[in-house]
């Protein structure tokens, strides 16, 4: 029962920190901001914890999707080259529950800019992303 317990004291902490690292978004503009902080940070884990499981992420104009929070995040990967810093700037938010509707303008420095449109939901305690259009096609 003592080694039980050790064993069980040692390594709760390991757990706790996983998921504290990341704090939940309380508001939609909150989630932009820690997507900017995690996405000039290149802190491709932070970004994940901005999405739900399934959530979609609109690729071009033809509407192609790449779903799943895992799958989105190998796709946010590719535009991290460089030293690049993401700014974001709340246009719009409309909320009805547990859901947001934003369109928001993004830029990444001498880069590129954006509007974006985006589908949130307070899921467990935070805000998510669930449909992230960045480049509002």
């Amino acid at each position: 029962m003592k080694i039980f317990l050790l064993v069980l004291f040692t390594t709760f902490p390991l757990f706790c920190y996983s998921t504290a690292q990341y704090p939940k978004p309380q508001t939609p503009n909150e989630l932009h901001q820690l997507f900017g902080k995690y996405f000039s940070e290149k802190d491709l884990k932070g970004l994940g914890s901005l999405f739900h499981q399934d959530a979609v992420f609109i690729v071009d104009a033809q509407g192609t999707q790449v779903k799943g929070k895992d799958n989105i995040t190998n796709i946010l990967k590719g535009y991290m080259s460089g030293d690049v810093e993401m700014i974001t700037h709340d246009v719009s938010i409309h909320e009805n529950g547990e859901y947001a509707m934003i369109r928001s303008d993004w830029e990444i420095p001498n880069v590129q800019k954006g509007m974006a449109l985006e589908v949130m939901k307070y899921v467990d305690n935070g805000w998510l992303y669930i449909i992230d259009n960045p480049n509002g096609f």
